[in-house]
Protein backbone atom coordinates (compact mmCIF):
# COMPACT_ATOMS: atom_id res chain seq x y z
CA UNK A 1 0.00 0.00 0.00
CA UNK A 2 1.02 3.40 -0.58
CA UNK A 3 1.92 5.66 2.35
CA UNK A 4 3.14 9.42 2.80
CA UNK A 5 6.98 10.06 3.28
CA UNK A 6 8.24 8.50 6.39
CA UNK A 7 8.75 11.33 8.97
CA UNK A 8 11.99 10.40 9.78
CA UNK A 9 13.23 10.87 6.66
CA UNK A 10 12.78 14.76 6.97
CA UNK A 11 12.54 15.06 10.61
CA UNK A 12 15.39 15.02 13.51
CA UNK A 13 14.09 14.24 17.16
CA UNK A 14 15.25 17.59 18.62
CA UNK A 15 14.62 20.55 19.99
CA UNK A 16 15.12 23.13 17.06
CA UNK A 17 15.57 26.94 17.93
CA UNK A 18 13.31 28.92 15.67
CA UNK A 19 14.15 30.87 12.40
CA UNK A 20 12.38 34.35 14.45
CA UNK A 21 14.35 33.50 17.46
CA UNK A 22 11.60 33.26 19.82
CA UNK A 23 10.79 29.19 20.50
CA UNK A 24 11.20 25.96 19.50
CA UNK A 25 10.19 23.76 17.34
CA UNK A 26 9.26 20.48 19.59
CA UNK A 27 11.33 17.86 19.86
CA UNK A 28 8.64 15.42 18.84
CA UNK A 29 4.96 16.18 16.89
CA UNK A 30 2.24 17.53 19.20
CA UNK A 31 0.70 15.72 22.22
CA UNK A 32 -2.63 16.36 20.60
CA UNK A 33 -2.03 15.25 16.78
CA UNK A 34 -4.27 12.26 16.72
CA UNK A 35 -7.20 14.46 17.78
CA UNK A 36 -6.07 16.82 15.01
CA UNK A 37 -5.67 14.30 12.39
CA UNK A 38 -9.06 12.77 13.17
CA UNK A 39 -11.05 16.24 12.39
CA UNK A 40 -10.25 15.48 8.91
CA UNK A 41 -13.40 15.23 6.83
CA UNK A 42 -12.25 14.33 3.31
CA UNK A 43 -13.34 18.05 2.34
CA UNK A 44 -11.78 20.85 4.26
CA UNK A 45 -8.17 20.85 4.63
CA UNK A 46 -5.98 21.38 8.14
CA UNK A 47 -4.46 23.97 9.18
CA UNK A 48 -1.19 24.08 11.27
CA UNK A 49 -0.83 27.57 12.89
CA UNK A 50 2.46 28.36 13.50
CA UNK A 51 3.99 25.18 11.48
CA UNK A 52 7.98 25.88 12.09
CA UNK A 53 9.65 23.14 10.38
CA UNK A 54 7.09 20.77 9.50
CA UNK A 55 7.10 18.32 12.07
CA UNK A 56 3.47 18.42 13.23
CA UNK A 57 2.10 19.15 9.34
CA UNK A 58 3.86 15.77 8.34
CA UNK A 59 3.19 14.33 10.70
CA UNK A 60 -0.52 14.63 10.46
CA UNK A 61 -0.31 14.35 6.72
CA UNK A 62 0.92 10.29 7.43
CA UNK A 63 -2.56 9.66 9.76
CA UNK A 64 -4.65 10.62 7.10
CA UNK A 65 -5.85 7.91 4.34
CA UNK A 66 -4.00 8.01 1.11
CA UNK A 67 -4.98 8.77 -2.34
CA UNK A 68 -3.13 9.84 -5.80
CA UNK A 69 -4.72 12.47 -6.88
CA UNK A 70 -2.40 14.29 -4.62
CA UNK A 71 -5.08 16.61 -3.07
CA UNK A 72 -4.25 19.33 -0.60
CA UNK A 73 -4.74 18.11 3.18
CA UNK A 74 -2.95 20.18 4.92
CA UNK A 75 -1.80 23.77 5.52
CA UNK A 76 1.33 25.09 6.97
CA UNK A 77 1.32 28.59 8.09
CA UNK A 78 3.84 30.42 9.71
CA UNK A 79 5.09 33.92 9.91
CA UNK A 80 9.02 33.34 9.15
CA UNK A 81 9.51 32.84 5.23
CA UNK A 82 12.38 30.53 6.49
CA UNK A 83 9.92 28.31 8.05
CA UNK A 84 7.49 28.13 4.79
CA UNK A 85 10.68 27.88 2.92
CA UNK A 86 11.64 24.69 5.10
CA UNK A 87 8.40 23.07 4.70
CA UNK A 88 8.33 23.85 0.74
CA UNK A 89 11.66 22.19 0.14
CA UNK A 90 10.21 18.66 1.37
CA UNK A 91 8.33 18.85 -1.75
CA UNK A 92 4.97 17.05 -0.39
CA UNK A 93 2.25 17.49 -2.63
CA UNK A 94 -0.57 17.53 -0.04
CA UNK A 95 0.65 20.21 1.93
CA UNK A 96 0.56 23.95 1.24
CA UNK A 97 2.09 26.70 2.85
CA UNK A 98 0.78 29.84 3.68
CA UNK A 99 1.78 33.21 5.56
CA UNK A 100 -0.02 34.52 8.89
CA UNK A 101 0.94 35.92 11.83
CA UNK A 102 -1.67 35.95 14.97
CA UNK A 103 -3.50 37.63 16.20
CA UNK A 104 -4.98 39.16 12.78
CA UNK A 105 -2.71 38.69 10.03
CA UNK A 106 -4.36 36.34 8.39
CA UNK A 107 -5.54 37.67 5.23
CA UNK A 108 -4.22 34.95 2.93
CA UNK A 109 -5.26 32.53 5.45
CA UNK A 110 -8.95 33.57 5.47
CA UNK A 111 -8.49 33.89 1.62
CA UNK A 112 -7.63 29.70 1.35
CA UNK A 113 -10.71 29.10 3.93
CA UNK A 114 -13.14 31.28 1.53
CA UNK A 115 -12.16 28.92 -1.35
CA UNK A 116 -12.52 25.37 0.85
CA UNK A 117 -15.24 26.60 3.15
CA UNK A 118 -13.24 26.72 6.11
CA UNK A 119 -11.13 24.24 7.83
CA UNK A 120 -11.55 21.00 9.24
CA UNK A 121 -9.08 21.28 12.05
CA UNK A 122 -6.56 23.92 13.40
CA UNK A 123 -4.00 22.94 15.67
CA UNK A 124 -1.81 25.97 17.46
CA UNK A 125 0.92 24.33 19.00
CA UNK A 126 3.06 26.40 21.42
CA UNK A 127 2.27 29.81 19.87
CA UNK A 128 -0.51 31.37 21.98
CA UNK A 129 1.86 31.98 25.15
CA UNK A 130 3.97 34.54 22.83
CA UNK A 131 0.22 36.82 23.13
CA UNK A 132 -1.27 38.57 25.42
CA UNK A 133 -4.78 37.67 26.73
CA UNK A 134 -6.24 39.98 24.42
CA UNK A 135 -4.86 38.75 21.51
CA UNK A 136 -5.37 35.38 22.66
CA UNK A 137 -9.51 36.43 22.60
CA UNK A 138 -8.62 38.03 19.49
CA UNK A 139 -6.84 35.08 18.03
CA UNK A 140 -9.82 32.56 19.31
CA UNK A 141 -12.43 34.52 17.42
CA UNK A 142 -10.55 34.48 14.40
CA UNK A 143 -10.10 30.60 14.85
CA UNK A 144 -13.91 30.24 14.87
CA UNK A 145 -14.28 31.73 11.73
CA UNK A 146 -11.91 29.83 9.99
CA UNK A 147 -13.16 26.82 11.18
CA UNK A 148 -15.73 24.64 8.86
CA UNK A 149 -18.86 24.15 11.34
CA UNK A 150 -18.07 21.12 13.22
CA UNK A 151 -14.42 21.64 12.78
CA UNK A 152 -11.82 20.85 15.64
CA UNK A 153 -9.29 23.65 17.44
CA UNK A 154 -6.37 21.60 19.32
CA UNK A 155 -4.27 24.19 21.46
CA UNK A 156 -0.95 23.21 23.46
CA UNK A 157 1.38 25.83 25.46
CA UNK A 158 2.88 26.38 27.98
CA UNK A 159 1.22 26.14 31.92
CA UNK A 160 2.37 27.86 34.77
CA UNK A 161 3.63 24.66 36.36
CA UNK A 162 6.68 23.75 34.00
CA UNK A 163 9.82 24.77 34.90
CA UNK A 164 10.09 28.08 32.39
CA UNK A 165 8.66 29.64 35.25
CA UNK A 166 11.51 29.37 37.35
CA UNK A 167 10.52 28.90 40.65
CA UNK A 168 14.34 27.74 41.83
CA UNK A 169 15.47 30.87 41.45
CA UNK A 170 15.27 34.63 42.80
CA UNK A 171 13.23 35.93 39.39
CA UNK A 172 11.29 33.07 39.40
CA UNK A 173 10.72 32.84 42.86
CA UNK A 174 8.70 36.40 42.42
CA UNK A 175 6.98 36.14 39.39
CA UNK A 176 5.53 33.14 40.75
CA UNK A 177 4.33 34.58 43.93
CA UNK A 178 2.52 37.41 41.62
CA UNK A 179 1.10 34.85 39.37
CA UNK A 180 -0.56 32.98 42.57
CA UNK A 181 -1.89 36.45 44.37
CA UNK A 182 -3.15 37.55 40.67
CA UNK A 183 -4.94 34.09 40.16
CA UNK A 184 -6.46 34.27 44.09
CA UNK A 185 -7.63 37.53 43.09
CA UNK A 186 -9.24 37.26 39.79
CA UNK A 187 -7.13 38.22 37.36
CA UNK A 188 -8.71 36.79 34.04
CA UNK A 189 -5.28 36.23 32.35
CA UNK A 190 -2.65 35.98 35.50
CA UNK A 191 0.22 34.23 33.28
CA UNK A 192 1.07 37.50 31.36
CA UNK A 193 4.20 39.40 31.68
CA UNK A 194 6.91 37.01 32.84
CA UNK A 195 10.80 38.29 31.33
CA UNK A 196 12.16 35.06 30.22
CA UNK A 197 15.54 37.13 29.35
CA UNK A 198 15.89 38.21 32.98
CA UNK A 199 14.81 34.90 34.44
CA UNK A 200 17.48 33.51 31.83
CA UNK A 201 20.04 35.62 33.09
CA UNK A 202 19.49 34.80 36.63
CA UNK A 203 20.52 31.60 36.11
CA UNK A 204 22.96 31.38 33.64
CA UNK A 205 25.49 30.42 36.09
CA UNK A 206 23.88 27.03 36.71
CA UNK A 207 22.62 25.95 33.41
CA UNK A 208 23.95 23.13 30.94
CA UNK A 209 24.68 24.73 27.02
CA UNK A 210 21.47 23.01 25.97
CA UNK A 211 19.32 24.85 28.84
CA UNK A 212 21.32 28.21 27.84
CA UNK A 213 19.21 27.70 24.76
CA UNK A 214 16.32 28.99 26.75
CA UNK A 215 17.97 32.53 25.84
CA UNK A 216 16.57 32.45 22.24
CA UNK A 217 12.90 33.16 24.30
CA UNK A 218 11.30 37.10 23.80
CA UNK A 219 10.98 38.81 27.08
CA UNK A 220 7.31 38.11 27.01
CA UNK A 221 5.82 35.53 27.71
CA UNK A 222 2.43 34.29 28.59
CA UNK A 223 1.74 30.43 30.59
CA UNK A 224 -2.21 30.12 30.89
CA UNK A 225 -4.03 27.14 32.51
CA UNK A 226 -6.24 24.65 30.98
CA UNK A 227 -9.17 26.47 32.97
CA UNK A 228 -8.40 30.02 31.99
CA UNK A 229 -8.02 29.04 27.89
CA UNK A 230 -11.33 26.61 28.46
CA UNK A 231 -13.07 29.83 29.98
CA UNK A 232 -12.01 31.99 26.52
CA UNK A 233 -13.07 29.37 24.09
CA UNK A 234 -16.42 28.81 26.22
CA UNK A 235 -16.83 32.59 25.91
CA UNK A 236 -16.20 32.62 22.12
CA UNK A 237 -18.87 29.86 21.54
CA UNK A 238 -16.69 26.84 21.47
CA UNK A 239 -17.74 23.26 22.99
CA UNK A 240 -14.80 21.97 24.61
CA UNK A 241 -14.15 18.14 24.88
CA UNK A 242 -10.50 18.16 26.35
CA UNK A 243 -8.72 20.50 29.33
CA UNK A 244 -6.19 19.39 30.76
CA UNK A 245 -2.52 20.27 32.09
CA UNK A 246 -0.21 17.38 30.69
CA UNK A 247 3.56 16.59 30.04
CA UNK A 248 4.22 17.51 26.60
CA UNK A 249 6.32 14.62 24.92
CA UNK A 250 8.21 17.30 22.86
CA UNK A 251 10.07 19.27 25.99
CA UNK A 252 13.03 19.02 26.93
CA UNK A 253 13.71 17.94 30.27
CA UNK A 254 14.91 20.90 32.17
CA UNK A 255 10.77 21.89 31.37
CA UNK A 256 9.59 19.19 33.05
CA UNK A 257 8.35 19.81 36.80
CA UNK A 258 5.31 17.65 38.13
CA UNK A 259 3.64 16.29 34.74
CA UNK A 260 1.13 19.64 34.54
CA UNK A 261 4.13 21.70 32.47
CA UNK A 262 2.00 21.80 28.75
CA UNK A 263 -1.52 23.33 28.63
CA UNK A 264 -3.91 21.33 25.96
CA UNK A 265 -7.32 21.67 24.61
CA UNK A 266 -9.52 20.38 22.22
CA UNK A 267 -12.43 22.32 21.19
CA UNK A 268 -15.05 22.06 18.29
CA UNK A 269 -16.94 25.06 16.80
CA UNK A 270 -20.75 23.90 17.06
CA UNK A 271 -22.58 23.04 14.28
CA UNK A 272 -25.38 25.91 13.76
CA UNK A 273 -28.76 25.17 15.39
CA UNK A 274 -31.47 24.70 12.81
CA UNK A 275 -34.88 26.42 12.73
CA UNK A 276 -37.62 24.25 14.86
CA UNK A 277 -40.30 22.56 12.38
CA UNK A 278 -43.13 25.23 11.89
CA UNK A 279 -40.63 28.09 12.66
Amino acid sequence: MATYPDVGDVMTETLKGTANETGFEMAMASPLLEHFAAAYDGQHPLLDMGCAYGRNVCSALKLLPYDEDAKVKVIACDCAQEHLDAVDALQIPEIRTVFGMLPSDLKEVQGIAAEVGGFSGILVSEVLHFLTGDAIEESIKNFKDLLAPGGRLCITMFSPYANISGRNCPVGAHWRRIFDERQQSGYKWPGEDINLKALVHELQASLSSDERAMSCFPSYFHVVTAQQLKNALEAAGFQVLLAREDRHPGHAPHFHNDGRESTQLVAVKQMPRLPEAGA
